[in-house]
């Protein structure tokens, strides 16, 4: 596989984004990049300090400029966006000009399960530590954000995605 610029992986939070892009990326000997550990090494804050003390509107801002930066510095990199990151100025368009989408189309009980394991407190846009409401949570963020999610070029829905699906699925596409 050859890939001049970018593999963006997308979906909501839970979904395996950073742990199968790690995976992915040590497979394919490409450079990782996760975007929300990007930020927060920039900004020095961590994504819920962010929320919480500047506001979603500044952390899309700065999401936006990163994911451009890396676009314009790097090749040959698989990046594990935010959940929110394809939903905001443009940047589902900037990723699939730059390099090739997937979308990792997970089920909001599991999502719902792997949060909740995770850390709620983790994941600054859910508020539910209760499993029935965090579903519906990530049901309705998922109605939401899925014109944005639905715009990628490959698509995988599967509660048990692995890299070699991944890898299947990107070879069916020509990159």
């Amino acid at each position: 596989m050859n890939v001049h610029k970018g593999i963006f992986l997308v979906g909501l939070a839970g979904s395996g984004k950073s742990t199968l892009g790690k995976e992915l990326a040590q497979r394919l000997g490409y450079k990782f990049i996760d975007l929300d550990l990007l930020i927060e090494e920039r900004v020095g804050k961590s994504i819920p300090d962010i929320f919480a003390h500047n506001g979603e509107g500044q952390f899309r801002i700065w999401e936006h400029e990163a994911l451009m930066d890396v676009i314009a510095a790097e090749d040959s990199f698989i990046m594990a966006t935010g959940g929110g990151a394809p939903c905001f100025h443009f940047n589902m368009d900037a990723m699939n000009k730059h390099g090739v989408t997937l979308y990792f189309d997970v089920t909001p009980g599991e999502l719902a399960l792997r949060i909740i394991d995770g850390g709620v407190e983790n994941r600054p846009m859910f508020k539910s530590y209760d499993h029935q409401d965090l579903i519906q949570e990530i049901r309705e963020m998922k109605e939401r954000r899925e014109t944005f999610y639905s715009q990628a070029q490959i698509k995988i829905r599967d509660n048990q995605i692995n890299v070699d699906m991944i890898i299947s699925n990107l070879k069916s596409v020509e990159l």
